[in-house]
């Protein structure tokens, strides 16, 4: 068993400099434990908190300035100066193509391997604007990412998805959070749509965002995805803090751990799956 991981879906923060208003604004999220999830901490810290070799993570963005995103990409570049990591910075999925041109420009920075725009809720309907098709062609010429969080349960985007990696074949999509299931029925049938597309991969993670769903419904997830999307589309990860609601990052990770069947399955998802998608 392999004792090395790759975490692909970290966030720091930064609450003197940054702002986080969805996180310390006038209305932050009610999540339990969250004097523990705000709390700062460095990524020598994050490994003493863990049995596994932690060599490698991705930074998901986390409403650092989100009017300058690339303020957080110089912070990072600072708080993780002897890290091994790559960066998802923030871009909006579908501003007007020339403000989106002007905002990868603008990102430019070694660390950054691509972007993430959240269209959880009634925001995924931003996915079927018309500026995504051409937004997402200028992110599959920059070999950046573009990091998917909305519910795949919702068929409808789900299929926007697919016709947008269709026509950009070159286009890498990942899935945040297992696709965010709650109606399991249409999150199968939007796995079933997503793992039909080569350029789309998927994290197992954030589940504490689900709490209806038991141990076992997640094992059943995970099962699911795996059978699917196969070994090498899936990749393990954290949601470090905010997997903190209800488990620590040494139990995220033995969790994770004890789904697997296999040391290959282990390495593919905890490690080798990370490292050839984010190149960390």
């Amino acid at each position: 068993m392999s004792e090395r991981i790759i975490d692909p879906h970290v966030h720091f923060f930064n609450l003197a400099q940054g702002q986080y208003d969805w996180l310390q604004g006038n209305n932050p999220v009610s999540w339990p434990n969250l004097a523990k999830i705000k709390a700062p901490i460095t990524a020598a810290q994050l490994q003493q908190q863990t049995q596994f070799e932690l060599a490698g993570l991705v930074h998901i963005e986390a409403g650092y300035d989100n009017q300058q995103p690339i303020n957080e990409l110089l912070w990072l570049a600072e708080h993780l100066a002897d890290q091994n990591y790559k960066a998802i910075s923030f871009a909006k999925i579908d501003g007007h193509p020339s403000n989106f041109n002007a905002a990868i420009t603008a990102l430019s920075h070694p660390s950054l391997i691509g972007i993430r725009d959240i269209t959880q809720g009634s925001d995924a309907i931003r996915l079927s604007n018309s500026n995504c098709l051409e937004n997402l062609a200028l992110l599959s010429s920059e070999q950046l990412i573009f990091e998917a969080q909305f519910a795949i349960e919702n068929l409808a985007i789900t299929q926007h998805i697919v016709n947008y990696c269709h026509q950009l074949p070159q286009l890498q999509i990942v899935i945040n959070h297992a696709g965010l299931p709650n109606d399991l029925l249409d999150w199968q049938q939007g796995i079933r749509q997503l793992a039909q597309i080569a350029n789309c991969r998927i994290k197992f993670s954030g589940f504490e965002l689900f709490p209806a769903l038991s141990q076992n419904l997640q094992q059943l997830c995970f099962e699911f995805i795996i059978k699917h999307f196969g070994l090498h589309r899936v990749m393990f990860a954290s949601n470090f803090p905010v997997c903190q609601i209800n488990a620590s990052y040494q139990q995220c990770w033995h969790s994770h751990y004890q789904r697997c069947t296999s040391d290959n399955m282990w390495s593919q998802l905890s490690y080798k799956n990370a490292q050839y998608c984010y190149q960390v």
